[in-house]
């Protein structure tokens, strides 16, 4: 049987060389050596088939190849990538370094930039330098030789083969060059050639903008050299007039969108809006690959905040700039003609924008281009790419400091930034209030006061101080009032009014929060009682949404409140955008009393919990009319949530969350490609998916996970509490503790995150206490405390000790788990800040069957945590969880989960 499946192993190989071919010959006896490789054979019989196929089915070649390789798949691509691509060319290797280490370090190259980073040979081999390539055009750049290497760099090839050109590069260490150096030295010091001297050029380039050392290694200086040279090339004539196209590309690159959109995909009208931008133009050589924008290019035009490096820097010129405009404002047009943006609309705008900023233009015209940019903003596909939109419009600022910080406001609302981008916001806020305090216009300060209070409620680990950033709000809102008091009217609704209105619903969202916030913002910005200073906002609105005759009137007399609106609704609509102010404050108003639905007793009051219900459930129907679905999905799948927390029994527990799957239905419905839709049915996908699993669906909660485990992973948190709390009932491989330390180590407490790290397999002790000296080298104190920290994960009794007093000290009825913590636990308990990375500990130590471990967390949250709520959810934890296996461990556990996902 072994023989008979050897010789069908052998057939198909042979087969597999005669396809890539195109070959007649008889190969089974190269087939018969392939077979023999060290696993990779059938990759291996298929690039054979590729080499005969490029020496005229000539086998001796290959033959040898096969045996000079010793049945090591890596080796002979290694020798495929030499002497097939490179046919065995130390001078064709040197031409192609830069490309070919592009490649290795990014990925796909377009074909243009093989060209302008190729070396050339005038006596000694040398780059291109920026300046030669000033007045050169695409073609004057090739060459005959690199043709076929320029092809085969903008193709992604297989993994194998994507990982010898990177152990060829050197990205994977010395170690797995060994295996080449014999074979193929030449190609190895062509690549190490070129590597020092991007390093050389591209570092010096760094240097001089004061880019820090340990940031100039060489995927930086790779950058530093290839945009460089395209700023060059993109002065020719026969790039410069693509500046549309260029636009349009820029514009998807940095909102994360990689397929550009095709002129037969979209309506007439987009069509026409976007115009030659949707024409391929000379520049598409140099930025796309069969019209979608690789990751290279995508990190080249991050670039642009820095003007040595913007490839736009070309365009800044004065005629461009005068019909970018008069594109912008055709767009603007349009747009102010139809209640929604078309996306590839938006990014195009994004595009100008990043276009005119290197450039001088007047208040107006920054004024016009940073109008759009918020829409931009919201359609973003992943949030890690908003800092760059922010710092490539920074030019802006000077001439329109109002628009940008209502772009700083959309900003400050988006899910998932992480702190580079939410402490650039807070800076640049900081940074503006003076501008702001200035001005005459009232809204501005209004939008200031939104991004604060979603800065300090959404980001608190993230900014410097969240009671400083309360503080600033507050002095904010001040003036607002104080404007308002000094203006308003003595009756009726007005402008005055309806600001104060506006931001003082910003300020409630930020009290009701959290009850140490609210001492804060009462303290601060002279706030009442909380509800009943949110019931008189939302009469205001009411009010303003009910008499439709003032508002106008209003909008008509009122320049600064038109302004505003418009901001938020291009078309004008003010009775749309006061509605969702007084929606949103709705919500808001839900949360708190959800926090709070707790009887005199201490017990989850069924009676307040259905009438947080009640009001998630008028906020989603407002939303759905509104078509705000991602909101809509929010409100309705909180309703479900508190009624859930409702549940006496398992068994009740399915029927008041079967709502999850009508829910999830509309999700996949209304699906789109934005950052700020995928983080909110990522929720709904877990909420559904935990359904499934709860009423005992489990083969369904299978093939569900296994379908859209892309978009769950969407929010790596939600991914992994979801993923464990699946595991719990029986459903999927749950997480690892590495997973959990990867996802959640910026939310622990900064003296645990060396000694998690360590758990984790990703730091020795030693790195770990060195670590903890990094992190509080001025602090002796402190680091001494993260060196007993670490100590104690490493099962150091003594320290464990420390960490045990703590704990008791706080919860002395944690006494009898106490003595069964070992360090592990003990660390993992005190580590987490937040309630969410708490539950992924605890739910790792239940799928780990540790349930002291599980009723320890549950104890120390409930002393941990200030919200009436989630205290009683930690607490039914501890209580019910010395059997994890109990029903009375899984309702507690579940409703932990449906509370915070």
């Amino acid at each position: 049987m072994s023989e008979l499946y050897e010789r069908v192993d052998v057939e198909f190989l042979h087969e597999v060389v005669r396809q890539y071919s195109g070959c007649e010959g008889d190969y089974s006896k190269l087939a018969e050596e392939i077979a023999q490789f060290n696993g990779g054979y059938t990759l291996v019989a298929k690039y054979a088939g590729l080499w005969l196929r490029s020496n005229g089915c000539k086998v001796k070649n290959v033959e040898s190849a096969v045996e000079e390789t010793k049945k090591e798949p890596k080796l002979f691509l290694a020798h495929y990538i030499w002497r097939v691509l490179l046919r065995s060319s130390g001078d064709l290797a040197r031409k192609a370094a830069v490309p070919l280490l592009l490649h290795a370090y990014f990925g796909p190259v377009p074909e243009g930039m093989t060209y302008i980073t190729k070396a050339v040979n005038y006596g000694v081999w040398r780059f291109l330098k920026p300046e030669k390539l000033k007045s050169a055009s695409l073609e004057s750049l090739k060459e005959d030789a690199l043709e076929p290497i320029a092809k085969w760099l903008t193709q992604k090839h297989e993994d194998l083969v994507e990982e010898v050109l990177r152990d060829l590069a050197g990205l994977n260490g010395e170690k797995a060059r060994e295996l080449y150096k014999k074979a193929l030295s030449d190609l190895i010091k062509a690549l190490d050639r070129a590597r020092d001297e991007v390093l050389k050029e591209g570092g010096k380039i760094l240097a001089e903008l004061d880019v820090p050392e340990d940031d100039r290694g060489m995927e930086n200086s790779l950058l530093a050299f290839v945009g460089g040279r395209l700023a060059a090339i993109f002065k020719s004539g026969e790039v410069r007039h693509c500046w549309k196209r260029v636009a349009l590309i820029v514009g998807h690159a940095l909102a994360g969108y990689h397929v550009l959109p095709r002129r037969e995909q979209l309506p007439e009208d987009i069509a026409e809006a976007l115009g030659d931008a949707l024409k391929p133009c000379a520049v598409d050589a140099y930025l796309t690959i069969d019209g979608e924008i690789p990751p290279l290019s995508t990190y080249v035009a991050q670039l642009m905040s820095t003007r040595e490096l913007n490839i736009l820097a070309p365009y800044a010129e004065a005629d461009i700039i005068r019909a970018a405009r008069k594109s912008a404002e055709g767009l603007l047009a349009r747009r102010r003609k139809r209640d929604f943006w078309w996306l590839s609309e938006t990014l195009y705008a994004l595009g100008l924008a990043v276009l005119a900023a290197g450039a001088e233009v007047d208040g107006e015209m920054a004024d016009l281009l940073l109008y759009t940019a918020p829409f931009a903003v919201q359609g973003v596909a992943r949030p890690e790419t908003v800092l760059t939109i922010l710092a490539a419009l920074r030019p802006l600022v000077e001439k329109a400091p109002h628009r940008y910080v209502s772009l700083l406001a959309v900003a400050s609302e988006l899910t998932l930034l992480d702190q580079g981008t939410t402490l650039y916001i807070y800076l640049a806020l900081q940074q503006l209030e003076d501008r702001l305090l200035e001005t005459e216009r009232i809204w501005p300060l209004v939008e200031a006061v939104r991004a604060y209070s979603d800065l300090v409620r959404r980001y608190p680990e993230h900014i410097k101080s969240r009671w400083k950033g309360a503080a600033n709000m507050c002095r904010l809102y001040d003036e607002v009032r104080k404007r308002g008091a000094a203006t308003a009217p003595g009756v009726g609704l007005s402008t005055q009014r309806l600001f104060d209105a506006v931001a003082r619903a910003y300020v409630l969202a930020t009290a009701l929060y959290s009850d140490e916030l609210a001492q804060v913002v009462q303290r601060y910005c002279g706030l009442g009682d909380l509800i009943e200073e949110a019931e008189a906002v939302k009469g205001v609105l009411d009010g303003a949404v009910t008499h439709l005759d003032e508002l106008r009137k209003i909008m008509e007399n009122d320049t600064d409140f038109a302004e505003w609106v418009t901001i938020h609704s291009p078309t004008g609509d003010a009775r749309f955008v006061i509605e969702n102010v007084r929606n949103w404050l709705t919500h808001v108003l839900a949360l708190y009393k959800l926090d709070h639905a707790i009887d005199e007793k201490g017990e989850l009051d069924e009676k307040k919990l259905e009438e947080a219900a009640e009001e998630f459930e008028k906020a989603a129907e407002i939303n759905r009319k509104l078509k705000h679905w991602e909101n809509y999905l929010i409100d309705r799948g909180w309703a479900l949530r508190a009624r859930v927390l409702a549940a006496k029994n398992l068994k009740e527990l399915p029927a008041r969350a079967e709502g999850f799957w009508d829910l999830w239905r509309e999700a996949e419905k209304h699906l789109e490609p934005t950052a700020v839709y995928l983080a909110t049915a990522a929720f709904t996908l877990g909420e559904y998916l935990v359904y499934l699993a709860a009423s005992d669906n489990k083969e369904e909660a299978v093939k569900l996970l296994k379908e859209r485990r892309w978009l769950l992973n969407y929010r790596p948190e939600v991914s992994v509490n979801t993923r464990l709390m699946l595991r719990v009932l029986g459903v999927g491989e749950g997480a690892r503790q590495e997973e959990v330390v990867d996802v959640f180590k910026s939310l622990f407490l900064p003296e645990f995150r060396p000694a998690l790290l360590m758990l984790a397999g990703r730091l020795q002790r030693d790195e770990a206490h060195k670590e903890c000296g990094k992190l509080f080298n001025a602090q002796p104190s402190e680091a001494k405390r993260c060196d007993i920290i670490v100590a104690t994960a490493a099962g150091d009794r003594v320290a464990a000790e420390i960490l045990r007093s703590v704990i008791e000290e706080v919860a002395p009825e944690a006494r009898p788990l106490l003595g069964k913590a070992d360090g592990r636990t003990l660390v993992e308990v005190l580590a987490p800040e937040y309630s969410h990375t708490r539950l992924a500990f605890m739910l790792l130590a239940a799928v780990e069957g540790r349930s002291d471990a599980v009723r320890l967390h549950g104890l120390w949250g409930s002393a941990w945590f200030k919200k009436p709520l989630v205290r009683r959810l930690f607490r039914a934890v501890y209580e019910n969880c010395g059997d994890l296996n109990g029903e009375g461990c899984r309702m507690a556990l579940l409703k932990l989960y449906y509370y915070h996902y």
